[in-house]
This record gives structure tokens, C-alpha cells and sequence, in this order.
């Protein structure tokens, strides 16, 4: 992945205004919940931070990390936090928002919101849909790093069966797992 600033992904990927996350946003990735507090936070964070160092949010190099003197100073800050939190837990969800949210940023203009896959490969257009007996639901229960990752295929569910046949649950995302355990309850599992 080429280093591309934010500013040029945000111009590019329509309905983003400068940095934020809208909740269309978030949907238009596969998700099912709102958009994660913990998420907006720390997107929120990043803009707020890029003010502060005067330097451009940018993505690239190996799995599209952050580059440049803000990556850096990023790096340190977000370090920091995560060592001051005591509780593992706290860690994870903190690790998961954080990963969640880089990608996000990282993956506007660049990524197709439905396959995942850069725009020049998108292969949205080939993937023809199929229906699926009413009660049968899936749940994709995904690692944070697997979130918008172009070899992740649980995404083709989706992309075939319909969003209201497969749904997105991040782990480590507390709105994603509450909706998912909800639903299992639910369903009496």
C-alpha cells in the first residue's frame, strides 16, 4: 500500500467530512452496531493530535500503519496510554477501538466499502447475490485486525447472502458484542 495522506483518502471516499466518521460511514463497512464510542474517541483523538503536532495523518508500509513524524508521535502517545491502563480487559477494547478506528482512516479512497479490496481490484460488480432461508442468520466474529483486511473472506457473506443474512461483530468492540450476545439470547442459544 502506497503512503497516502488522509486528507487525499478523505477528499476521494464521499460522505466523510475531514476526518470524521459518520455513523452511514461506519455501516457502509459491514457494521451492525453504532458507531463505537471507543472508535469515535479515538478518531476524534487523532484529528485533535494532528492539530497539535502540525504534521498530516498519513498511512502506508506494511498493513497501512501510521508514517511520518505523526506516526511517530502517535506511537508514543498511544503507547503510553495503553500501559497506563491496568485492567487487560481495558487493554483490549482500547488495542480493538484503536485498530478499528487507524483502519478506518487508513482505508477511505483506497478500499471498496463492500469487498474490502482496493478500488481498482473491486469485484462487487461479479458477486452475484443469492438468497438465504429467513432463519438463518450469520455472525462474523472477527478480530480487530482482520477489520477491513483484503484477505479476509468472512466478508463474502455479506456480499452474497445480504447484510440482514450475516452481520459484523468486532471483537473487543463492547456495541458489536452487546448486539451480537443480545441476539444470541435472543435466539435462545
Amino acid at each position: 500500500m502506497n503512503s497516502i495522506s488522509s486528507q487525499a483518502r478523505s477528499r476521494e471516499s464521499g460522505g466523510c467530512d475531514d476526518g470524521v466518521v459518520t455513523e452511514e460511514e461506519w455501516r457502509r463497512w459491514g457494521a451492525v452496531s453504532p458507531l463505537p464510542a471507543a472508535v469515535k474517541q479515538i478518531v476524534d483523538d487523532l484529528k485533535v493530535l494532528e492539530l497539535k503536532v502540525d504534521a498530516q495523518i498519513e498511512f502506508g508500509g506494511n498493513g497501512g500503519k501510521l508514517q511520518g513524524a505523526f506516526g511517530a508521535y502517535e506511537d508514543k502517545k498511544h503507547r503510553a496510554t495503553y500501559e497506563a491502563l491496568d485492567d487487560p480487559e481495558k487493554k483490549f477494547r482500547f488495542f480493538s477501538a484503536r485498530q478499528v478506528a487507524c483502519r478506518l482512516l487508513g482505508s477511505r479512497g483506497y478500499l471498496c466499502q463492500k469487498c474490502w479490496l482496493a478500488m481498482e481490484d473491486c469485484m462487487c460488480a461479479n458477486v452475484k447475490p443469492c438468497g438465504l432461508w429467513k432463519r438463518i442468520h450469520f455472525w462474523l466474529y472477527m478480530h480487530p485486525r482482520d477489520f477491513l483486511r483484503q484477505n479476509n473472506t468472512g466478508k463474502l457473506l455479506w456480499q452474497v447472502f445480504g447484510v440482514h443474512s450475516a452481520s459484523l461483530c468486532i471483537f473487543g468492540i463492547a456495541e458489536d458484542e452487546e448486539i451480537m450476545w443480545d441476539e444470541f439470547k435472543r435466539a435462545g442459544v
